[in-house]
């Protein structure tokens, strides 16, 4: 039974210290961002862009990034709003986290909406959310 105890403290302190290095990254973010960032990243345990997109220091640009340039194939949008090139300056002059993190969630985006983006599905809640967030990221 200490055995078990052990390993649960051990593995409590080391998602806390997950989410603690997240935070440090992004304090602006919120609590299931970093939930979300760091269970994305024990998902993917041997995928270095996942562990290296959790240092990333500007998370919610680039997630906001990753949802625009998914607008025109997604939503219809007539343009990104200038997302790809702006992502392509992180490839480019950022660090290399933040590609990392962008290269993930747009991996991640459409292989999610893949159905709905080939016109085999129809698009439901998560994309008529995802499609209002891009529209209010493109008119700005």
């Amino acid at each position: 039974m200490r055995l078990v105890a052990a390993v649960l403290i051990i593995v409590a302190a080391g998602l806390g210290g997950l989410v603690g290095y997240s935070w440090s990254r992004n304090p602006e973010l919120g609590a299931v961002e970093h939930a979300s960032a760091v269970g994305f990243t024990l998902a993917n345990p041997m995928s270095t862009r996942a562990w290296r997109g959790l240092a990333c220091p500007h998370r919610s640009i680039i997630t906001n990034l990753s949802v625009q340039a998914l607008g025109p194939a997604l939503c219809g949008t007539d343009t990104d709003g200038g997302a790809a090139t702006r992502a392509e300056r992180f490839r480019v002059q950022g660090p290399t986290s933040c590609w990392a993190l962008y290269e993930m969630l747009s991996r991640q985006n459409a292989e999610r909406f893949a159905g709905v983006l080939a016109g085999r599905e129809a698009a439901g809640p998560a994309v008529a959310e995802l499609c209002e967030k891009a529209r209010r990221l493109i008119t700005g």
